[in-house]
């Protein structure tokens, strides 16, 4: 009897576990994921990854000892380069992206290339790319470990992009060496207006040739690519000694889309709370209304808001139509 037990203790098979996954362990099986010359699998025995091709024996003696890390080719690359793009709300580099990726031949070079040019676009998709790996790696843990599962481990951190930007722009108070980049952008902006046909637009031209004019009670807050480069300001003015007007913004075309203006809003709104400022009021004008759920969490205060209405659609859309002789 104490034979038939020793029996059937060693043909018990091993249970194995998988390894903590640690922020080391996590950047191996990333190395390992793409690396497109070797194959890896994961050593639960001793909780490390070692090449395919030098445990073929000791995975057909004991198969449960190896698992199958999850796999990355280059497809899943482009896919995930794809999805990238798509987030992307700057129109110039979306666009260059999306040339790459359909250029047939040295796609993934050509992507680089085009990311290197924009230092904090090439962080983003660095960062995106991380995530994406990450997420498919939390889900194989889930998919094999129960106690990582129940953790709640499998949730990718939150990671805000304003921390990526924070190394990508400076912002200085200087005007004099950036005035002509501003005036420039200005006149830029304001011939788009200028030159319609609309005479909604010429009004709209009309209104920010005045915000741009210059005075002596007008403040600059002016961010800076890591390249040196003018990427964008914002012009204010202190009304008294608690509230703060802005006057007008622009972030140039290159640096739009990236979490820039929201990132500069809130260095600006800090350096003003310390020296007792406690208001800022924002003008939305055009093709600004798009920013405004961008404060919804400051629950901010309603001053005026103006709109412009189609008297043709409103006439035709209206059911109690009005006496115009009478009115004339």
């Amino acid at each position: 009897m104490y034979n038939d037990c020793m029996e059937t203790n060693a043909q018990k098979p091993v249970q194995y576990r998988m390894p903590h996954l640690t922020d080391e362990f996590l950047y191996q099986i990333i190395f390992c994921m793409e690396d497109q010359s070797n194959e890896y699998c994961l050593d639960l025995k001793e909780g490390s990854l070692v090449q395919v091709e030098f445990i073929d024996q000791r995975r057909k003696e004991d198969p449960e000892r190896f698992l199958d890390i999850p796999e990355w080719y280059p497809s899943d690359g482009f896919r995930t380069m794809e999805k990238f793009v798509s987030t992307l709300r700057n129109p110039v580099y979306r666009e260059r992206l999306r040339e790459a990726l359909q250029s047939g031949k040295g796609v993934f070079r050509q992507f680089k290339d085009t990311l290197h040019s924009s230092p904090p676009l090439e962080r983003l998709w660095y960062y995106y790319k991380d995530k994406e790996i990450r997420h498919r790696i939390h889900l194989w843990y889930e998919r094999h470990d129960e106690a990582f599962r129940l953790s709640g481990m499998g949730e990718v951190p939150a990671e805000h992009t304003n921390e990526l930007l924070l190394e990508d722009f400076q912002f200085v108070q200087e005007l004099e060496q950036w005035i002509e980049q501003i005036d420039e952008l200005g006149k830029r902006i304001i011939d788009k207006y200028e030159h319609s046909q609309n005479q909604r637009d010429v009004l709209m031209a009309q209104y920010l040739k005045e915000a741009w004019e210059k005075t002596r009670d007008d403040f600059y807050f002016i961010a800076i690519s890591s390249g040196e480069k003018f990427a964008g300001f914002i012009k204010y003015r202190c009304a008294d000694n608690s509230l703060v007007q802005v006057v007008c913004y622009a972030i140039e075309e290159e640096f739009q889309g990236l979490g820039l203006f929201r990132h500069m809003v809130e260095n600006l709104s800090g350096r003003l709370w310390e020296k007792g400022y406690r208001e800022l009021i924002f003008p939305f004008t055009a093709d600004t209304f798009k920013i405004e759920p961008m404060f919804d969490e400051t629950v901010p205060i309603p001053l005026f808001k103006k709109i412009s209405v189609s008297l043709e659609r409103w006439g035709s859309s209206s059911e109690d139509p009005y006496d115009t002789e009478s009115f004339v």
